[in-house]
């Protein structure tokens, strides 16, 4: 027995130092911050620059951690496939459901709320059943999110009554010009978002109930918990000093805050942060 304890020794040296080298490399790849140029949370003006709340959120964590990552902005498409496949990436705002559960480390929640199926006023009526929607109408929803997948689970058909566009943003502009006649929405629309979009020219009604939805900032799986720790600390900080409150409620309903506000005083009692 004492004879291979000197040979265990000299295996487990170069194991540790991989391990060591392994863990300085991750370290050492520089931080990824993606989102889609979509959403009242995330918007471009006409030089190209991302802002909105989620935006305002996220750089004022990078602020109380330190970081200073650029945002780089894609389809939201193309950010989620870099999410999966890279290391040491966040995206924002990304809805957590089962699916994605263990492909991503979580921040957040950041939005939780109920989401419907809309409809202009004069196009579907208000009380229409399942069957009407899928045999009359056609929904447009932006490719590779989670309500694609619900959609298709209620018996809509890509490229039949169901269209994808890149940005969620092109839904609107489907609607607009009678190419679609239904968009998910959340269902606590302010008052100041229904001027908005009647001033677009959508007079909009929810017509059909789907899942609720919690958005959050996912990281790969090769982030440190220690970084996944400090962000949602920070967030917790932010959130419960009223920041939060402060960039969201003109356009999203109190009871969301509330909520978000719970959960990062629960979160913050939980993770014993400072």
């Amino acid at each position: 027995m004492l004879t291979l304890m000197p040979l265990a020794i000299l295996l487990a040296k170069p194991l540790a130092a991989e391990a060591i080298a392994e863990a300085q490399t991750t370290a050492q790849v520089p931080l990824r911050i993606l989102t889609e140029p979509a959403g009242r949370g995330r918007l471009k003006d006409k030089h190209g620059n991302i802002y909105g709340m989620s935006t305002q959120l996220v750089k004022a964590i990078q602020q109380q951690v330190g970081d200073t990552t650029s945002i780089e902005v894609f389809p939201w498409a193309r950010a989620y496939a870099i999410a999966v496949s890279s290391a040491n990436v966040a995206v924002y705002d990304t809805i957590r459901t089962a699916d994605r559960e263990n492909k991503f480390k979580w921040v957040g929640p950041i939005k939780i709320y109920a989401v419907n199926l809309y409809a202009k006023r004069d196009v579907v009526a208000g009380n229409a059943s399942l069957a009407d929607l899928l045999q009359n109408h056609v929904v447009c929803e932006t490719r590779n999110t989670s309500i694609v997948n619900e959609l298709l689970s209620l018996g809509f058909v890509i490229d039949k009554n169901l269209i994808l566009s890149l940005q969620s943003g092109d839904c609107y502009n489907m609607l607009k010009l009678g190419r679609a006649d239904l968009i998910a929405m959340h269902g606590d629309v302010t008052p100041k978002r229904m001027a908005q979009l009647l001033d677009a020219g959508l007079d909009l009604q929810a017509v059909y109930p789907l899942q609720n939805i919690e958005m959050y900032i996912a990281f790969s799986k090769q982030v440190e918990d220690a970084v996944i720790l400090k962000w949602q600390c920070a967030l917790n900080k932010l959130v419960l000093e009223g920041r939060f409150r402060q960039l969201y409620e003109d356009e999203y309903p109190q009871g969301m805050i509330e909520e978000v506000e719970s959960r990062a005083a629960k979160s913050q009692q939980q993770l014993l942060c400072h």
